[in-house]
């Protein structure tokens, strides 16, 4: 008894380092969230596989086909941090199961409209819906395991890239068999996926329940629920605090930039070398399985080994890997597509909790900004990409996404550590 309150005492530094080593197995409605993100995250990245399609079928230019991702993109990610702001002050959920079915909803409308300006809205409301969805799910993994932790994230997040995973294959089944009409099949799941979170009450989750630190102590919080000693609610996150945030966004969105470059335009670079449609959008499920498998993987890894490292060293391995693509044929080209999505996908589920890390009483919108903003900022520079494509080839786009990643490392430079690599547990002693 003696020795427990010595431990609660001393806070972190009594805790056994096994306690503070351990990762979390998810939960029931972890899952369920990460089944949400699954269809949250296949509605809004319907539109590569089909690319092609409107290309060929409707006389779409690659610029004006790069413009609809770039809505699309724009809606699910500039808004983002206005939503995770709300969030953060609202602490309310309601929306949560709604957002799925928006989504969705709009995505299929996206196989029937009967002309460029209305797909072009389609695209922009599917991706508001997940600019609601994002940083709503976001603060929910943290309610649902009462940490940070992005070996939960990872288990939030690699329902994402399972979503996208699934994409190609599925859209352009649908597609083939039933033409873009098909795309109406995705009301399915929008709607069944709303009702599940519905029913298991993630409309209703409480958002003020008392969070744990990195060592696993309980923070403390006042009668309003706000963390002892934090700035009030209403209160901006402090200059000092931004500054960090900021070049970490800097750092995600110049990585980004190639990341959106080859998740848009793999399909059309397969087409371009004679490959059919069919080929390209199962080499896209290739790219997005790696991916899915990365996103888990160095989720659990930056628990362990820090934030920075991660973000860094993926990064500069990312670069070879896709101008090695770019640059051969074969089995060969196919291992450095792979490997090219596990470096680019590596920080899928670490930044938006590194940026929660750095501004953790603005968790939302840090969220936000790395799961959107940053990301409709590089959806805009698709259109530059897609005018580089028209001018020239696709590869000459894809090579000039491919160099961006290893030059996004200047701008981690300044950002701090928030999770300090650990020491393998050893076990106890006696």
């Amino acid at each position: 008894m003696q020795d427990r309150d010595a431990r609660r005492a001393n806070g972190s530094a009594g805790r056994e380092p096994a306690e503070r080593e351990s990762c979390p197995l998810p939960s029931i409605q972890l899952v369920f969230l990460a089944l949400a993100h699954a269809a949250v995250d296949f509605f809004l990245n319907v539109l590569p596989p089909v690319m092609p399609f409107f290309v060929r079928e409707l006389g779409f230019s690659v610029t004006a086909v790069a413009a609809l991702a770039t809505a699309k993109s724009a809606g699910s990610g500039l808004l983002q941090p206005v939503f995770g702001a709300m969030v953060d002050r609202s602490r309310r959920t309601a929306l949560l199961p709604a957002s799925v079915a928006v989504c969705g909803l709009f995505a299929a409308l996206l196989g029937v409209m009967p002309s460029y300006w209305l797909l072009l809205a389609a695209a922009l409301l599917c991706g508001l819906a997940g600019a609601v969805f994002h940083p709503l799910a976001t603060v929910s993994v943290r309610a649902l395991m009462g940490r940070y932790s992005a070996g939960a994230m990872s288990v939030f997040g690699v329902g994402g890239t399972i979503g996208m995973a699934l994409v190609p294959l599925t859209v352009a089944g649908l597609v083939g068999a039933l033409g873009l009409r098909g795309m109406l099949w995705l009301l399915v799941p929008a709607f069944g996926v709303a009702a599940v979170l519905a029913l298991r009450g993630f409309h209703k989750l409480d958002l003020t329940r008392p969070a744990v630190d990195s060592f696993g102590m309980a923070v403390e919080r006042d009668q309003a629920g706000e963390r002892a000693g934090a700035p009030a609610r209403n209160a901006a996150a402090s200059p000092s605090a931004l500054k960090p945030l900021a070049y970490l966004a800097a750092t995600t969105l110049v990585r980004t930039v190639g990341q959106v470059a080859f998740s848009n335009f793999l399909p059309l670079y397969y087409v371009s070398k004679g490959f059919s449609e069919g080929y390209g959008s199962v080499m896209l499920t290739v790219y997005m399985v790696a991916g899915s498998v990365s996103a888990m993987a160095f989720g659990y890894l930056s628990d362990r080994w820090g934030r920075k490292p991660v973000v860094a060293l993926s990064s500069v391995l990312a670069t070879p890997a896709l101008v090695g693509f770019l640059l051969t044929d074969g089995p060969l080209q196919t291992a450095l597509l792979v490997a090219a999505s596990l470096f680019l996908f590596a920080t899928f589920s670490v930044a938006p909790v590194y940026a929660q890390e750095l501004v953790p009483d603005r968790a939302a919108m840090g969220a936000g900004l790395m799961m959107g903003g940053v990301w409709s900022v590089a959806a805009f520079l698709l259109i530059p990409l897609g005018a580089l494509a028209d001018a020239y080839d696709v590869q000459t786009a894809l090579l000039a996404g491919a160099l961006l990643p290893a030059a996004a490392t200047v701008f981690l430079v300044p950002v701090p550590e928030t999770h300090a690599a650990r020491e393998p547990v050893r076990g106890r002693s006696a």
